[in-house]
């Protein structure tokens, strides 16, 4: 089992419909999820931040960097 978990929450992301922490049964389906979301959140959102995957620990980690 792994889990996508968003290390940090902006207010862009509280106000989605993401969940912090997603388990899935696999790293794959994980490193998946974790991509597709950091493609919407990088383009969907109001672009203070930067959002970008990370594999840790049987886990995936998204972390969240200020943009610019």
């Amino acid at each position: 089992m792994a889990t996508v978990i968003v290390e940090k929450a902006c207010g862009c992301f509280r106000n989605s419909d993401f969940e912090q922490e997603t388990h899935f049964d696999t790293i794959e389906e994980a490193l998946e999820k974790a991509n597709e979301m950091c493609i919407i959140m990088n383009e969907d959102f109001c672009h203070k931040h930067k959002f970008r995957s990370e594999y840790v620990d049987g886990n995936v980690i998204i972390k969240m960097e200020m943009n610019g």
